[in-house]
This record gives C-alpha cells, sequence and structure tokens, in this order.
C-alpha cells in the first residue's frame, strides 16, 4: 500500500515539474508577445499622432475629440488602422496638454506622460497595457497632446495559446514519454541488483530446489551402489557381458 503511494506521490510529483516547464515556456513567449505588441501599438500611436499634428494645426480647428475622430476616419479609418495589426487594442483617446493644466487637480504623474524619456509611456495596471505617445503641431515644439491607446492583456494571452497550443501539447506527452521510459529503465535496473527484490526470492528459491534435486540424485546413486547383499551383486555383475565368453562360444 505504501509502495503504492509512494509511485502515485512521484508520479504527481513529475507531472507537476513539467506543467512547471511548461509554463515557464508560456510566460517567455507570452513576454515576447507583449513586447511586439507595444512596439506596434507605438507605431500605431505615432501615425494618429501625426494624424493629429495636421489635424491641430490648421487655422480655426477646435481641439474637439468628435471633429478629430471624424477626421481620421477620413483620412485612414480608425478600423482599417488597428485591424492591421494582429491583436486589436481596445480602445484609444487623445488628451490635450492644456486640459490637463486647466484642470482643478492636475496630476504630476500623468504630466510626465508629454515629457517621456524614452518617446512614449509604457503602462501595465490591472491587465490593462495602456501607450502613450506625444505629439507637437507643426507651429510649436512643446507637446500639444498624446496619443493614448489601451489594450487588454487577455487577448495577448488568447493570441500565445491559440498560436502554441500544439507545441505545449508535443511537449506535454514527449515529457510524459521521457518519464515513463526513465521510470521503466530504473525498475529493471533495481531488479538486477541481486540483493533486492525480485531477482533475490526467486534466485533463493530456485537453488533450494536445485539443491533437493541433487539430493535425490545423490540418494538413488547410493541405494544403486552400496547394495547389503553380495549375492545381488554379484547377479548384477553377471548382467555385463564378456567378450572372452563370446569367443569360447563360438569355437565349440
Amino acid at each position: 500500500m505504501m509502495s503504492k503511494i509512494s509511485i502515485i506521490l512521484k508520479a504527481l510529483g513529475i507531472e507537476l515539474c513539467i506543467l512547471a516547464l511548461i509554463g515557464l515556456v508560456f510566460i517567455f513567449q507570452f513576454n515576447k508577445a507583449k513586447g511586439e505588441f507595444v512596439i506596434k501599438t507605438r507605431a500605431i500611436s505615432e501615425t494618429i499622432g501625426d494624424l493629429a499634428s495636421d489635424f491641430y494645426s490648421e487655422e480655426g480647428k477646435q481641439p474637439t475629440s468628435g471633429e478629430f475622430y471624424h477626421f481620421l476616419d477620413k483620412r485612414l479609418g480608425r478600423k482599417k488602422l488597428f485591424n492591421t495589426f494582429e491583436i486589436a487594442p481596445k480602445f484609444f483617446s487623445v488628451v490635450f496638454k492644456k486640459d490637463v493644466e486647466n484642470s482643478l487637480t492636475p496630476n504630476g504623474l500623468f504630466m510626465k506622460e508629454f515629457y517621456p524619456e524614452e518617446g512614449y509611456t509604457v503602462k501595465d495596471i490591472n491587465g490593462i497595457i495602456s501607450v502613450s505617445v506625444p505629439f507637437s503641431t507643426q507651429t510649436e515644439t512643446e507637446p500639444y497632446g498624446i496619443v493614448k491607446i489601451d489594450s487588454d492583456t487577455k487577448a495577448i494571452v488568447k493570441k500565445v495559446l491559440a498560436d502554441n497550443y500544439l507545441l505545449y501539447a508535443a511537449m506535454l506527452i514527449v515529457l510524459n514519454n521521457q518519464a515513463f521510459i526513465f521510470y521503466l529503465l530504473m525498475r529493471k535496473k533495481k531488479e538486477i541488483i541481486f540483493e533486492k527484490g525480485y531477482l533475490k526470492e526467486h534466485s533463493i528459491g530456485a537453488l533450494k530446489i536445485m539443491h533437493k534435486v541433487l539430493g535425490d540424485i545423490i540418494d538413488d546413486h547410493k541405494t544403486d551402489y552400496e547394495s547389503p547383499d553380495p549375492a545381488k551383486r554379484q547377479e548384477s555383475g553377471k548382467n555385463v557381458i564378456s567378450i572372452s565368453e563370446l569367443a569360447e562360444k563360438r569355437k565349440q
């Protein structure tokens, strides 16, 4: 009973190790896909920023989001722009610097997004990746606003699983087969050892049987060659054919 429980626990431990290895592969692929997604989202933001710069540089244009979205649909098409990428962002927005400055409670952390050190800002909060890219008008050097695109990380997870589920299944099958083969080899190796298990028990049994058989053979030989009656031994001796007796019978 204890041996069965031990085998089950070992099997569960091996399965956990295999699943942990597959999990590490998934995490690596997810982080890689997320990095690629950020690069592509930044490219979208820069494209929208260039269009926003053209739009708000024209005279008489007021910074209203409705007019800009209509302009974006007319010039490029928002659906067409986002559908060119493998994972479509959840939504995007255009935030103007002066609106943040004129707000009653200006957010210092949010203002930093207008002056990012690397040219763009990436935030990953509660499963939402936000990529912000500032843009300026043709007549100003200071940032006029930022284009902010928010995306759900669940979409990235689904894409990674859809692209690599065959790899994960193959790893699970191959690693389980390798573990089973290793178990069989170790079991066979243990059985070869004389002091343990199957070989010891059956070897002792075989030796006992051989000892009994040899004993019976020795006893049979003793009864054949150590008969107590000399007459019987003489009669038994007559059963031996003599060549000289045969020669004398032919002469007669």
